[in-house]
């Protein structure tokens, strides 16, 4: 068994979730350690597909004796870290996936971090913008726009409650960012 499986200690909230959900920490962390990594596991972001790869190759990179799992979650991917990062930890994270989407490979396709408070609570996003064309519903950043009265009309012609939007700039063109507004 993975000394970090062994050696981890549970945290009170992750005991609460296993009590609630009738799952026997002590049997999965012996019988499925890669279950118990996964359940244990913080979340770090969500990402596109295609910045998940370098977002977990970062995590691995500045934290090597850290696991880094991939989750899917509708067309994003989870990017979880066992054991969980601290907030020091992902503060640094932060910085360094701040500077990958300043890269011009990245700013050429609008790719954004941010984070994310809510209802939910805190999330990190680490994304690419869908095209207007593309959008089929749901919470997400669309665009480009040639200007804010033009991101602001996508809006309103395409945002119904309980989700709103709000048109901000970026790397020099617009955005659409369509959210729910009872969880904002």
């Amino acid at each position: 068994m993975d000394e970090r499986v062994r050696s981890h200690t549970p945290s009170a909230a992750l005991r609460r979730r296993a009590e609630a959900e009738g799952i026997d920490l002590e049997a999965l962390r012996r019988e499925a350690p890669e279950d118990y990594m996964a359940l244990a596991a913080g979340e770090v972001l969500r990402a596109a597909p295609e910045l998940a790869d370098l977002a977990a190759g970062m995590l691995l990179m500045t934290y090597p004796e850290r696991e880094a799992l991939r989750l899917p979650d509708g067309r994003r991917e989870r990017v979880l870290a066992f054991p969980p990062l601290t907030r020091d930890e992902l503060a640094r994270l932060d910085g360094m996936l701040a500077l990958l989407v300043d890269r011009p490979e990245w700013r050429r396709r609008n790719a954004y971090f941010r984070q994310v408070g809510d209802t939910r609570g805190t999330r990190r996003e680490l994304d690419l913008p869908r095209a207007p064309d593309t959008y089929d519903g749901g919470d997400a950043v669309v665009g480009p726009f040639a200007d804010e009265p033009a991101a602001d009309a996508w809006g309103r012609a395409h945002v119904a409650p309980p989700r709103v939007h709000d048109a901000f700039a970026m790397n020099g063109s617009w955005f659409c960012d369509v959210f729910r507004a009872d969880e904002a």
